[in-house]
């Protein structure tokens, strides 16, 4: 079995690290997980040593002897440069992880997953927002991505704190009533809407837990409250903005597929279906693709790179 090609999918991201083994067909021969591999919040050595524990993992339970693979894609958390890219491709030298590679962002992963030419849009929603299309000549296009600070529109964060605004200016009397104070309170099991000032500055908030809140946001629209409505509609309209503009920017037009992917599009079915709404409304009747395991979609991307080295 070692004589065939193999290929390699590997999704390095900020909480862990998924690899699959597969053979020429992509079909999966073994997977491993690890830990965080985003070296810019762990640093090279980690995110090497990590990704090697990894790709032990998947020829462990393959039942293969270690080797260098043929084609490999891997899917690099944080890799939002060339620069970035040409690290990760320097790391794959080194270590003889693979003989032919490509290194993305793995916000592309989701688009090589459902869109095995390549061609398509692959749009990410879950603590931040990022999003992505490819031409079939590789021609690339991003749009959001640049963290909570500076954008990530239509992500878990910004719906989140849009959540506490309102719970904030609702508690003054500048804006109406909403089931957020309510909801959001219980969540975080406070009593006033007061009590949020003591959670929220602490040195210990980290944009996940403002962004745990979207789920509430979600929640309330669905039950019919306007404010959260109104907040999760404004997101799923952000998120297609940025789909119609990566489209736009390499003249991309329908029928095209549209890979989406995060928690806040694969278990938010209520907000999967606001956005949907807006990707009718701006873009047209694109293709909506849910990826569940992203991974797989390295393995893909693994794949046409071997079918374009024939």
């Amino acid at each position: 079995m070692t004589s065939q090609q193999l290929l390699l999918g590997v999704d390095s991201g900020g909480s862990k690290t998924r690899v699959v083994l597969a053979d020429e067909h992509g079909d999966p021969l073994g997977t491993g997980l690890a830990g965080c591999s985003n070296y810019q919040y762990a640093g090279e050595a980690a995110a090497v040593a990590e990704i090697e524990i990894g790709i032990d993992a998947a020829f462990a339970q393959a039942g293969l002897a270690r080797r260098t693979v043929d084609f490999a894609c891997f899917g690099i958390g944080g890799a939002d440069t060339p620069e970035d890219t040409a690290k990760a491709r320097q790391w794959v030298a080194d270590n003889h992880w693979a003989a032919h590679c490509l290194a993305v962002n793995d916000g592309m992963l989701p688009l090589y997953a459902a869109c095995p030419d390549g061609q398509g849009v692959s749009v990410i929603a879950g603590t931040g927002a990022i999003m992505w299309a490819q031409t079939l000549d590789g021609r690339i296009a991003r749009a959001s991505g640049w963290g909570y600070l500076l954008g990530d529109e239509g992500g878990g964060w910004q719906l989140g704190h849009e959540a506490l605004r309102h719970v904030a200016r609702a508690a003054d009397g500048r804006g109406p009533a909403t089931l957020l104070t309510e909801r959001v309170l219980a969540f975080w099991g406070l009593h006033s809407p007061f009590d949020l000032i003591n959670r929220l500055y602490q040195a210990d908030v980290t944009p996940g837990d403002i962004a745990s809140l979207a789920k509430v946001v979600v929640d309330c629209a669905a039950a019919g409250d306007a404010i959260a409505l109104q907040i999760a509609r404004a997101g799923a309209d952000e998120l297609a903005l940025a789909a119609k503009t990566v489209m736009d920017a390499l003249s991309l037009r329908l029928p095209l597929t549209l890979a989406y992917s995060g928690s806040l599009l694969i278990k938010g079915l209520f907000y999967r279906e606001l956005f949907a709404q807006s990707c009718r409304r701006m873009i047209g009747n694109i293709v909506l693709a849910p990826i569940e395991d992203p991974v797989m979609g390295a393995v893909a991307a693994a794949r046409l790179l071997m079918a374009r080295d024939r």
